[in-house]
C-alpha cells in the first residue's frame, strides 16, 4: 500500500456532500472554492458549516459577486455564499461591462473586506467578463501583495486564434504578477491555452526564472466546463477557438448543440445552464499530447475544476450514495487525481509517485499557507500535521468516470482519511462521518 496525504484541491464548485464524497473516491481531503469564490465570506463559511461536509473547505473572495453586488445592485442578502447563487446572476448586464472609478474602488475595497473575513485569496474570472477595468485588476493584485495571499486567476483571453488571443491573457497575468509582486496563480491552463500551451509555458517559465510569483494548475481532460452563457462561447467567438456549436454539450437537456441558432437561445434563455465543451479529443494522439504538456510542465497542480452533478439544470445535493441514474457533471468531478496516478504515474511513467503527491498535496496546501495557518498542517505526512491521509494500491487504482456515466467513482482508495477519521474504510464510504473543517485566512488589516 501506499501512504501519503490527501489531496488539496485548489478548483472546486461543489460544496455539497454528495459532490465531496465522489471527491473522496478520487483521494481529495480538502475541497477549495477559489476560483469563482464564494460571496459574502461570511456565508460561504457558515452554509458549509451548515452542511456538516465530509471533506476540509476553503474560500476566497469573489470578484465577480462582488462587483454584481456593487454593480448590479444585487443586495448581498440574494448571495448565500455558493457558486450556484452567484452564478444565476451572470447574465445580468453591469457587473462584467467598465465600471466608474469610483465603482471599481468599491469593488476593491469591498474584496479587501471579505479577505479580512476570511477570504484565502482573491478569485478573479476576468474570462467570463472581458470588458472590465483593466486598472481594477492592476488593484486587485496589489491588494494580494498587501495581504500575502494569491489571486485565482481565470484568464480574460483564452482564444486559439487572435485578436484576444491565448498568449494576450498571459501575458496580462505575467503582467499583473510583475507590476504588483502579488502571487498570480492562473487557473486550468490546459484549458486555457488550448492549443497554444506550447506558445505560454514557455512565458511562464521564463517569469518563474526572473522570480515572479506565478503558479499554475491543470487537469488531465481535453474539455472543460462552464455556464453556458459565458462571452467566451458566443457563437461568434466558436471559431477562435478552433470548435463548433456542436463541440457543446447542454447538461439540462443532454444535448449537444445543434447550430449557432440553437446555441444563441439557450444563452439567452438559460445564460448560468451548465455546458460540457470539447476542445481537444482525448482519442487524438496530438491533442493528448498538448493535455500532457500542460499536466507535465514543471510544478503544474494538479486540480479538477469540479462542477455540481445536475439533474434538469439543478444541482444535485441529496445525500445518497450511490448517485442516482439521472444525475451528470463532467467526469472530472469524479476522476482527475486519479487519472493522473493511473496515466502518468502507472502507465506513462513520465512522473514520481513522489512528484505526483508534491503536485497534489504539498504545493496547492503551500499556496495558501502565507495567508491561512490551517494550511500549513495540510500536503505532508510528518508529526504535528493534520490527518488527512489516504492508503491505496498503486496497481489497483482505476477512474471509472467517463463522458457517458460520470457516475461512477473511482476505484482504489482503500482509506481515506480526514482530520484523523475514516471517510472511506477499507474501500467503503463511511456515510455518517462528516469530519470537515474550514480553512481561512487569520490576517489583521496591516498599517
Amino acid at each position: 500500500m501506499i501512504v501519503g496525504p490527501g489531496f488539496v484541491d485548489l478548483h472546486v464548485h461543489t460544496m455539497n456532500v454528495p459532490s465531496f464524497w465522489m471527491q473522496a473516491f478520487d483521494g481529495v481531503t480538502t475541497a477549495l472554492e477559489l476560483e469563482a469564490g464564494g460571496f459574502p465570506i461570511k456565508k460561504a463559511y457558515a452554509m458549509a458549516a451548515n452542511l456538516k461536509l465530509p471533506l476540509n473547505y476553503g474560500f476566497a473572495a469573489s470578484w465577480a459577486a462582488a462587483r454584481m453586488s456593487v454593480a448590479d445592485n444585487i443586495s448581498i442578502d440574494k448571495f448565500d455564499g455558493s457558486f450556484e447563487s452567484a452564478s444565476k446572476y451572470f447574465g445580468w448586464p453591469k457587473w462584467s461591462k467598465l465600471l466608474t472609478p469610483e465603482k471599481s474602488i468599491e469593488v476593491v475595497r469591498l474584496i479587501e473586506q471579505e479577505i479580512i473575513d476570511g477570504g484565502l485569496g482573491i478569485g478573479v474570472v476576468t474570462g467570463y467578463a472581458p470588458k472590465t477595468n483593466r486598472e481594477e485588476y492592476v488593484a486587485l493584485g496589489n491588494l494580494a501583495a498587501k495581504y500575502d495571499v494569491p489571486t485565482f486567476n481565470h484568464l480574460r483571453t483564452k482564444n486559439t486564434e487572435e485578436p484576444e488571443g491565448a498568449v494576450e491573457g498571459f501575458l496580462e497575468g505575467i503582467g499583473i504578477a510583475a507590476a504588483t509582486g502579488s502571487r498570480f496563480h492562473i487557473a486550468h491552463i490546459n484549458s486555457t491555452a488550448i492549443r497554444k500551451i506550447n506558445s505560454v509555458i514557455p512565458m511562464i517559465e521564463k517569469a518563474q526564472g526572473v522570480k515572479l510569483r506565478i503558479t499554475t494548475e491543470a487537469y488531465p481532460w481535453g474539455s472543460g466546463s462552464t455556464v453556458i452563457g459565458t462571452p467566451f462561447l458566443s457563437p461568434s467567438q466558436l471559431p477562435l477557438l478552433n470548435i463548433t456549436s456542436s463541440s457543446i454539450f447542454y447538461v439540462k437537456t443532454g444535448e449537444h448543440v445543434s447550430s449557432n441558432a440553437r446555441l444563441a437561445e439557450i444563452q439567452k434563455a438559460d445564460p448560468s445552464g451548465i455546458a460540457v465543451i470539447h476542445y481537444l479529443n482525448e482519442q487524438k494522439p496530438a491533442d493528448m499530447a498538448l493535455i500532457d504538456d500542460a499536466v507535465l510542465f514543471k510544478d503544474t497542480i494538479i486540480a479538477s475544476d469540479a462542477v455540481p452533478f445536475q439533474v434538469g439544470g439543478k444541482s444535485f445535493k441529496d445525500e445518497v450514495w450511490p448517485l442516482p441514474d439521472n444525475v451528470y457533471a463532467h467526469p472530472r468531478s469524479s476522476a482527475t487525481f486519479t487519472v493522473a496516478i493511473a496515466r502518468y504515474v502507472r502507465e506513462k511513467k513520465q512522473m514520481s509517485l513522489i512528484e505526483l503527491f508534491r503536485r497534489s498535496s504539498l504545493l496547492p496546501a503551500e499556496l495558501i499557507a502565507s495567508g491561512s495557518p490551517s494550511a500549513k498542517l495540510k500536503g505532508r505526512i510528518q508529526p504535528g500535521m493534520d490527518a488527512d491521509i489516504i492508503i491505496f494500491d498503486l496497481s489497483k487504482i482505476n477512474p471509472r468516470a467517463t463522458y457517458t456515466n460520470p457516475r461512477l467513482p473511482s476505484e482504489g482508495m482503500v482509506h481515506v482519511m480526514v482530520q484523523g477519521q475514516f471517510v472511506i474504510e477499507a474501500g467503503q464510504l463511511n456515510r455518517d462521518v462528516r469530519p470537515g473543517r474550514p480553512l481561512m485566512s487569520a490576517l489583521q488589516k496591516k498599517p
